[in-house]
This record gives C-alpha cells, structure tokens and sequence, in this order.
C-alpha cells in the first residue's frame, strides 16, 4: 500500500506542474493577442487619419466642383439674356420711361395749378441756368450747318471768324467817349457822334487803327493762311515701288515691314536679281 500512495502524490504534483504550464502558456498567449491587438490599433490609427483626410479631399473637391458648375451656368444665363437683349431698345425705353414721367409731373403740376417750368428751375441755380441757356444756344446755332450756297458758307465762315477774332472793344469805348468829349467842346451834338458809329462815315479821312490792331489783324490772317494750307496740303507720293492698291492697303503693308522685313529682304533682293532657286 505504501508504494501506491507514493505513485498517486507524484502523479497529482504533475498534474499541477502540467496546470500552471498551460496557466504559463494561457497567460502568454493572452498577454500576446493584447500586444498584437495594441499594434493592430497603431497600425490603424494612421491609416484612419488618411482615410478620413483622402474622404475630406475628395468632399472637398466635389464641393468645389459643384460651385464651379453651377457658377459657369450663372454665367451662360446670364450671357444668354444678354445676347437677346438690345442695347438701343433699352436706352429708347429709357427715354420714353423719362418723358412720361416727366408729363406725368407736368400734368401734375398743372392740376394742382403750379407753374412747371418755374419749379425745375428751383433745382438748379443761376450759374448753372445762364451756362445751360449758353450751351443750349450754341448747339442751336451749330444746328443748321449744312452746305445750301458758297453765299451762305461764306457767311458761316466770317461769323466764325469773328466769333474767334473777337473786336478790342475798350478800345472803342475809349475813342468813343473821346470823340464825344470832343463834340462837347466843339459845340456839336454828342447824339451825332454815337450814330455815326453805326453808319458808313465813321471813319475820317486821318483815322487809322493802332498798331496793337494792325499787328492783331496780321497774326490773324497769317494764322488762317496756315491753316488752309496746312488742311488743302496735297500729301506727297511715295517714290519707292508701288506695291499696295489703296491708301488702307498701304498702311497694312507698311505695318507688316516693320515686322517682316528683316526676315525677307535676302529673299526679296534674290527675287529682284533674279537669282532665286
């Protein structure tokens, strides 16, 4: 019987010492899926960061596009009204917009017994009523600028003249008033002296103007000479070959030498001697 007890206690010490080897290896094991599983996840930490960036690109990038999309349609549209809209027809409704508000406004004014013309002018004041009166005169008389005669354009011509060799008109009040003072103590009446301005026996025999207005007068003529000559000046031609058909012709080719020849006068000289292959 001593023996059998001997062999049970050794078999039960194995039995543990085969327990806590598979504890051993159990706690290995778990303790090597936990490493594993933590590099797993740091492994992966990364690689979600990039796909989450890559997917925020991409919505990014789509967003983007849809903008531009829809922006380029915005323009299309609007290029497409514009194209069959009329420049002309608006700035003529305009116009029209424009009168009939402004009889709306006259009507109106009417009715309620107010003068309408006088009430624009409240708007403005009187510097800028006299300039508008002065440029609405002028662009009246430039309006009949038509050839009708030589008679008539003759006739414009001096009034522009004039307009622009205005007369020394200090000057003639003083002579005035001296040839009045004059009058006065000769005895004669000054009325005589005054209408005498305006008729055809102004001048006396030994009247003749200042030199100032001599001097005046010929810078005046020289200037006008200069001008007809420099407008009615007849433009030289050209004494080079004659290698255009008209006037635009000409300048075109004058713009292309300035470009070309450098590149094709060798050319141009073989072609003239004739030694072109």
């Amino acid at each position: 019987m001593p023996p059998k007890r001997k062999n049970n206690t050794q078999h039960t010490n194995a039995k543990h010492e085969d327990d806590d080897t598979k504890k051993n290896e159990l706690n290995s094991s778990h303790e090597s899926n936990k490493r594993q599983r933590e590099e797993d996840e740091q492994l992966e930490q990364p690689t979600s960061s990039l796909t989450d960036r890559m997917a925020k690109l991409k919505e990014l990038k789509r967003r983007r596009a849809t903008e531009v999309e829809q922006g380029n349609r915005r323009d299309r549209n609007l290029e497409f009204q514009r194209s069959k809209e009329n420049p002309k027809l608006e700035a003529k409704d305009a116009r029209k917009k424009e009168e009939a508000l402004k009889l709306l406004a006259k009507q109106e004014a009417e009715e309620k017994g107010e003068d309408y013309e006088r009430k624009q002018f409240w708007r403005y004041s009187a510097e800028s009523a006299a300039l508008w009166e002065e440029k609405m005169a002028k662009k009246a008389q430039r309006a009949n600028q038509g050839f009708t005669d030589h008679t008539q354009a003759a006739h414009k011509k001096y009034e522009r003249l004039m307009s622009e060799f205005k007369p020394d008109m200090n000057a003639y009040q003083e002579k005035r008033f001296q040839a009045i003072e004059r009058a006065i103590r000769n005895g004669e009446d000054p009325s005589d002296v005054v209408a005498a301005a305006n008729s055809l026996d102004y001048a006396d025999i030994d009247d003749k103007p200042s030199k100032n207005a001599i001097d005046r007068l010929a810078a005046e003529t020289k200037k006008q000479i200069e001008q007809r000559e420099t407008r009615s000046r007849e433009r030289k031609q050209p004494t080079d070959d004659i290698s255009w058909i008209n006037e635009k012709n000409r300048v075109f080719n004058q713009k292309i030498a300035r470009f070309y020849d450098k590149y094709t006068k060798e050319i141009r000289d073989n072609l003239e001697r004739g030694t072109a292959l």
